[in-house]
């Protein structure tokens, strides 16, 4: 049976693409889901274990780990991948259904 989180959007690091307060539904995932580049993905943030983050698949490093970025154009405006580097895929909960 597949798992279906909603997930309310705080903050505006995925906008345009999604805003402040919009709902998601996302279906849970294991670790031996094929995630590809552009998919977005609910994921447990690495450095602070009680925030879930709402991230884009921006690239798949070659040693299987993920870069993950927000949507907003500004780069300084998303705590993402450019803050605390590639994730591991474990940290990956969920893939939107969109």
């Amino acid at each position: 049976m597949t798992t279906l989180l909603d997930v309310r959007i705080q903050g505006d690091s995925m906008w345009p693409t999604f805003h402040d307060g919009q709902i998601l539904t996302f279906c849970e995932i294991d670790e031996a889901a094929t995630l590809e580049v552009g998919d977005v993905v609910l994921a447990h943030h690495p450095l602070k274990k009680d925030v879930l983050m709402v991230k884009r698949i921006h690239r798949i490093e070659p040693d299987g780990r993920l870069f993950l970025t927000g949507d907003q154009p500004d780069p300084t405006s998303s705590e993402d991948s450019h803050n605390f580097g590639p994730v591991a895929q474990s940290n990956i909960m969920a893939k939107w259904t969109g």
